[in-house]
C-alpha cells in the first residue's frame, strides 16, 4: 500500500490550520456585526437656547419611554416632569421645599364607550407607538417639500419674541442637509401664511441613537411646550418620526440647538416625584 509521505501530511495539516483560522476570523466578524450597539432605552438630550440680546440658557431633557424630566442648570432647586401619554400630565417639583404641583388639570377616566357624538380620532392617527426599534429612515431620505406638518411645537414666548407660533404650522422640507452636534439633519422651514418664519434642522431616532419611543416622547414634549407658551422653538413632525435638533427664528435670530446626546442609563427613580414630597395645589388667578 502507498503510504503518504510525512511532508504531504504536514502540508495538509498546515492547510487545515489556515482554514480553521479563516473560519475563526469570519466568526468573530459576524459576531461583532451582530453585537453592534443598539439604540438605548434612556436618553438625556441637552439643548442650548440663545437670542439676539445675548441671553443664553440650557435645558436638559432626560427621557425614558413615556416620561421626561426637564432640568435647567440655572434653577437647580426645581424641575418639571411630563408624561407623554395617559392624559399627558405635567408636574413641577420643588426640591428645596420637597413639594410638587400638578400644572395640568386632572382628568377623570370615563368607564365604557363614548357616545358617537363625543368620539374623536386617535392622537396618533391610529398608528401604534409601542415599538422601541430605531427607525432606519435617515434625514437624507425625507422627500423635499413633502414633510407633514407638526402637531406639537415648542415655543415659549421669550422677551425677544414678537410672535406667537401656531400649534399646527406648515412644514416644508428642503433638499439641504446639515450637521448639528455631529448629527446629520434635514433643513425644514416652518411656514406662517406661506412665509418661512423658523428654520429647523430635523433628525430621526436612528440619527440620534435613541429609540422610537423616546423620540415620540420628545416630540410630544415639544408640543406641550408650545401649548404652554414656553420659549422653545423645537418641533416634531405629525407622524412623530422627526424632531428639530436646531431651530432658528428668521425674524430675531433666536436659536435652540442640540449640543449633546447621552444614553447612559438614568438613576433609579430619577423620573419620579419622591414619595415623601407633599402636593401643593396650583394657585389660579383670582376672578375679577
Amino acid at each position: 500500500m502507498h503510504q503518504p509521505s510525512p511532508q504531504s501530511a504536514s502540508s495538509r495539516s498546515s492547510r487545515a490550520g489556515r482554514t480553521a483560522r479563516r473560519l475563526a476570523a469570519l466568526l468573530v466578524t459576524i459576531q461583532a456585526a451582530c453585537w453592534a450597539p443598539q439604540a438605548m432605552a434612556d436618553a438625556r438630550l441637552t439643548y442650548g437656547l440663545s437670542g439676539p440680546d445675548g441671553n443664553k440658557s440650557v435645558k436638559h431633557f432626560s427621557i425614558a419611554r413615556f416620561f421626561v424630566r426637564i432640568d435647567d442648570p440655572a434653577d437647580t432647586g426645581n424641575y418639571l416632569l411630563y408624561q407623554a401619554g395617559k392624559f399627558f400630565p405635567l408636574f413641577s417639583v420643588d426640591t428645596s421645599k420637597k413639594t410638587w404641583t400638578r400644572l395640568t388639570p386632572p382628568v377623570k377616566a370615563r368607564l365604557g364607550p363614548l357616545p358617537p357624538a363625543q368620539k374623536t380620532p386617535p392622537k396618533d392617527g391610529g398608528k401604534s407607538v409601542a415599538h422601541d426599534h430605531a427607525s432606519q429612515k435617515s434625514a437624507s431620505e425625507m422627500p423635499a417639500g413633502q414633510m407633514q406638518s407638526g402637531t406639537l411645537v415648542a415655543s415659549e414666548t421669550a422677551a425677544t419674541s414678537t410672535r406667537t407660533l401656531p400649534l399646527e404650522p406648515g412644514l416644508k422640507a428642503s433638499k439641504k442637509t446639515d450637521k448639528v452636534a455631529g448629527i446629520d439633519c434635514r433643513i425644514v422651514h416652518e411656514l406662517v401664511d406661506n412665509e418661512p418664519v423658523i428654520e429647523h434642522c430635523m433628525a430621526n431616532s436612528a440619527r440620534l441613537g435613541i429609540t422610537d419611543r423616546e423620540l415620540i416622547t420628545l416630540s410630544r414634549l415639544f408640543k406641550m411646550a408650545r401649548e404652554k407658551d414656553y420659549d422653545w422653538m423645537a418641533i416634531g413632525t405629525r407622524d412623530e418620526e422627526f424632531v428639530s435638533i436646531r431651530s432658528r427664528d428668521l425674524g430675531n435670530n433666536r436659536v435652540m440647538e442640540l449640543t449633546s446626546v447621552d444614553t447612559t442609563p438614568l438613576p433609579a427613580g430619577y423620573l419620579r416625584v419622591p414619595k415623601h414630597y407633599k402636593e401643593v395645589e396650583l394657585k389660579t388667578p383670582a376672578a375679577e
